[in-house]
């Protein structure tokens, strides 16, 4: 597929209507999706794709390609891929995401993408759905859809997840590792409080860590 069809084809692409809460950072999150496209030479119909796109947990960043993170989105899903990555190369080079399509089913109406999409908003504000879209899209080009509507949606999420990420240390493994010694560290202070025989074992672990410098007075405060 030559540039100027790709260009045509997401310019197509409409999200009527988008979840209102982000991606969860230490969990897998569940989007419910209404793909709405027409069909050639049947102006009064309209195929109409549910399903859901699981996106796994963020990880810190490896080298995966970008088309090996999508599966289920249809067979031009590898082709897609390639050609979207440009855009939103930034944030998948940062962050490490994987979706799922699943659960798709297919089913022609009788009505225009319009008034399908009216129908579904309606429904969606009865149930107070927040985690399902609806998209219109052509019908040849419902995988690229899906995939630049959850491209789009992970990308309002990423800086909430770095902040999660980098709150929990995540991002310097040596901090963390520091972090968690010191923790227990601590712990073994506490213990040895109430009973004097940790201090053997919490003097071997400051010489362990080459703490003992920085905890001496502390520790030889219990003599």
């Amino acid at each position: 597929m030559d540039t100027a069809a790709f260009q045509k084809l997401l310019r197509q692409i409409e999200v009527v209507h988008a979840p209102s809460h982000a991606l969860a950072t230490f969990g897998a999150t569940n989007l419910a999706y209404h793909l709405l496209s027409p069909i050639d030479k049947l102006p009064d119909r309209t195929r109409l794709r549910r399903g859901t796109v699981v996106s796994q947990k963020p990880k810190i960043l490896t080298p995966d390609a970008l088309k090996e993170r999508f599966q289920g989105f249809g067979r031009k899903a590898s082709e897609f891929a390639e050609l979207l990555t440009p855009a939103y190369r930034d944030l998948l080079r940062a962050l490490e995401y994987s979706f799922k399509n699943q659960d798709l089913t297919t089913r022609v109406i009788t009505a225009s993408p319009q008034d399908v999409a009216e129908r579904i908003q309606a429904d969606l504000g009865k149930r107070e759905a927040q985690s399902e879209a609806i998209i219109r899209c052509p019908d040849s080009a419902w995988g690229l859809a899906l995939m630049k509507f959850t491209l789009d949606h992970t990308a309002r999420s990423f800086p909430v997840h770095v902040r999660d990420l980098e709150r929990r240390g995540l991002f310097d493994p040596t901090g963390r590792q520091a972090g968690r010694r010191r923790r227990e560290i601590e712990e073994l202070f506490a213990a040895a409080r109430k009973d004097r025989s940790v201090l053997e074992a919490l003097g071997r672990k400051l010489r362990e860590y080459g703490l003992f410098d920085e905890y001496e007075d502390k520790f030889l405060s219990f003599f």
